[in-house]
């Protein structure tokens, strides 16, 4: 049954249930559209460019002015908008030739990178704690905030113990569970 099922939806993927589309290519398709080329050299600062300065100017509040005069640093295009500038780096010391644009990229990836790993470590920490209880199933339901707060405490400092973790060999799964998962049945043999 299972054989099946993978050649009838293989026959159905192959023989397509959704027509192909007709896209014209080219300048027909875009007939009705700018030009979407874009270069970095046509950037400007956006205290030169004049688009810019009049949406500046109408800004009323101390908070956009404020905005807008953090924004007059950045590069502008001919629309007025500051443009973020992600070049390529030159390996192996890229980040050291293209500074001044840490902020708008580099920083903020880090940031979410350290957050989701603070999640991810704590939510990790804190199933391993529950275990070591005698109903580890109702710690899953019913959140125990003293072993919450231990574990968002300890995720904080997770690149450190991730790294003593990797190292002593206690971050992945042992020989005897990935012997196990081996000897299971797959779905499509």
């Amino acid at each position: 049954m299972r054989r099946l099922f993978a050649i009838l939806l293989s026959a159905f993927l192959v023989l397509g249930l959704a027509p192909i589309a007709n896209a014209a290519g080219g300048a027909e398709f875009n007939a009705d559209r700018g030009d979407t080329s874009f270069t970095a050299s046509a950037l400007a600062p956006c205290s030169e460019n004049s688009r810019f300065n009049e949406r500046a100017s109408a800004a009323s509040t101390p908070q956009d002015i404020a905005r807008f005069e953090r924004y007059s640093h950045a590069s502008c295009g001919d629309d007025g908008l500051p443009h973020l500038i992600i070049g390529p780096t030159l390996e192996p010391f890229g980040a050291l030739f293209m500074r001044g644009h840490e902020g708008e990229v580099l920083i903020p990836a880090h940031i979410f990178i350290y957050v989701a790993g603070i999640i991810g470590w704590s939510g990790r920490h804190y199933l391993i704690e529950s275990r070591k209880t005698k109903n580890p199933a109702e710690n899953e339901i019913n959140l125990d905030f003293d072993l919450v707060r231990a574990a968002v405490i300890k995720g904080a400092a997770w690149p450190l113990e991730a790294h003593k973790e990797g190292v002593s060999g206690n971050l992945r799964e042992p020989e005897r569970n990935q012997d196990i998962a081996k000897s299971i049945p797959k779905f499509f043999d």
